[in-house]
């Protein structure tokens, strides 16, 4: 890319949200893709694409920046997803990692080194919690699932997901206070 004002701006706007938006995709991901390529992969091309874009991202500054690289890293994401999975080339499902685990070697290198340092047991109840969890998620409306997964898995500011809702700030909030009470009610029934 040339040095011209409009692209030292996409660099600099990049630069403050790239680590959220490697954030981003790498929970959005399919483990399948994730063999292929990682999230620094799909955010490199996103960035390409945002250097596209530039009319969008200059346009309804009242919209958080984030909330429009996060659209565009989406929108390459599922870009990626069709070339790489529903292309009639190589089946990417019939893929397997040398040792199947299919994760990435620096996620695994942490879950052993937490292994360490936590006992069977307490590693037991942990992925029970998570499990329950995962179940209880998969039980709530696809409202409330997508405020939560928007608020703690890609940590967006009540404003950010209004912008990215489509709403007003004030019903983000209530949306989210809802679906977190609907979301412990049915943990707390969970553990009588």
């Amino acid at each position: 890319m040339d040095e011209t004002p409009q692209n030292l701006w996409l660099a600099e706007v990049w630069l403050e949200h790239r680590d959220r938006l490697v954030r981003l995709l790498a929970t959005r991901m399919p483990r399948v893709l994730l063999r292929r390529m990682s999230a620094d992969d799909v955010a490199q091309e996103a960035y390409l694409a945002c250097g596209k874009r530039l009319d969008f991202l200059q346009s309804r500054p009242e919209v958080p920046m984030f909330v429009k690289l996060r659209r565009i890293a989406m929108q390459t994401l599922t870009d990626v997803e069709r070339r790489h999975l529903a292309a009639g080339k190589r089946d990417a499902m019939k893929e397997s990692t040398w040792d199947d685990a299919g994760d990435d070697a620096s996620v695994d290198a942490w879950a052993q080194f937490a292994d360490t340092i936590t006992s069977p047991r307490t590693r037991l109840m942990r992925m029970e919690r998570q499990a329950l969890a995962r179940r209880i998620l998969q039980e709530l409306p696809a409202t409330d699932r997508e405020i939560l997964e928007l608020r703690h898995f890609e940590e967006l500011s009540n404003n950010e997901c209004a912008a990215v809702l489509d709403i007003a700030p004030k019903a983000a909030s209530i949306r989210y206070v809802r679906a977190l009470k609907r979301f412990q009610d049915l943990l707390k029934d969970e553990d009588v």
